[in-house]
């Protein structure tokens, strides 16, 4: 048996299946223009799954506030057109099949937790960096969502002056912020350009990206204080440069040792599963909705 997958994005639909403990068959398509050719485009996706894989259920990991209980979409993302509406009852018809839809943050964090880099631990908090900052929180690789469904928008945060986690802790922030400083257009330089300069000795660059691992390490610090997980995972897309996520990890330790905290270090651990996690973490998450078992 098994589970056809879409990670659904703004500008890319992945697909995959999960076929005896693992992801298979991966491949991507150009998100649809409308709702009507998204289900085109699914449903063909599907058959030809079909074809090769006895399908039980389609895992879904969208963008947007997703109410798994009543299978409808809330909130805003890049992929107007799947808001607001029984989603999920309609595309349970359309596939002839269950279907579960998970947020995609959310998705990933569940991914880590059960089948990924905090397997070990049951508690477990997941922290996605990439244009802002979002996450999970996992106890016994179970999301927990919250009263309304907000629980690890980390980025919300407030760290200073009014500013939150996702405008000061990101390289996104940082580069716009060299940017600014250097008299430039706010979109005219990239987080890794940033990097790369001050790894060649550019003092400003230095500086911003110093400053960006304080941000990390003070928001980090603060999820620490405040949820008291086993660990936190780290994804996006700073998780696939090891060097960043060791100067994160040596700025965290050296914000603990300053607070004389030491007993309570976080354990920071960078996340496996990375550009797959989504789609994993719809295979998980169909497994908990649906009633399948995922192995761990």
């Amino acid at each position: 048996m098994a589970t056809v997958l879409f990670d659904w994005g703004g500008s890319a639909i992945k697909y995959g299946v999960w076929a005896q403990d693992a992801l298979q068959d991966t491949g991507s398509v150009k998100t649809p223009a409308s709702w009507l050719e998204m289900k085109e485009q699914l449903l063909e996706i599907c058959r030809d799954f079909q074809q090769r894989y006895d399908i039980k259920g389609v895992g879904i990991s969208a963008p947007g506030n997703v109410d798994a209980e009543r299978g409808v979409i809330g909130g805003l993302s890049a992929i107007p057109y799947i808001h607001h509406f029984p989603i999920v009852a309609e595309l349970t018809a359309l596939f002839g099949l269950p279907v579960s839809i998970e947020n995609d943050a959310n998705a990933a964090g569940i991914a880590e937790a059960a089948v990924g880099a905090g397997r070990d631990y049951r508690h477990v908090l997941f922290v996605i960096v990439g244009s802002g900052v979002g996450g999970a929180i996992l106890e016994d690789k179970v999301l927990r969502r919250g009263s309304h469904r907000y629980a690890g928008e980390f980025g919300l945060m407030t760290l200073q002056d009014g500013q939150t986690f996702s405008e000061l802790g990101t390289a996104v922030a940082m580069a716009k912020r060299y940017a600014l400083r250097m008299s430039m257009a706010e979109d005219s330089v990239t987080g890794a350009e940033v990097f790369r300069l001050a790894e060649q000795g550019d003092a400003i660059a230095q500086e911003e990206v110093e400053q960006f691992y304080h941000w990390m390490a003070v928001g980090l610090f603060n999820l620490q204080v405040c949820y008291d997980p086993d660990c936190l995972v780290i994804g996006g897309g700073i998780s696939s440069n090891d060097r960043i996520f060791a100067g994160i990890s040596a700025r965290l330790t050296a914000l603990v040792q300053e607070k004389q905290l030491t007993e309570f270090m976080p354990t920071l651990l960078l996340c496996e599963h990375r550009n797959n996690a989504n789609l994993i973490g719809a295979a998980v998450s169909f497994a908990q909705q649906c009633g399948d078992n995922v192995k761990k």
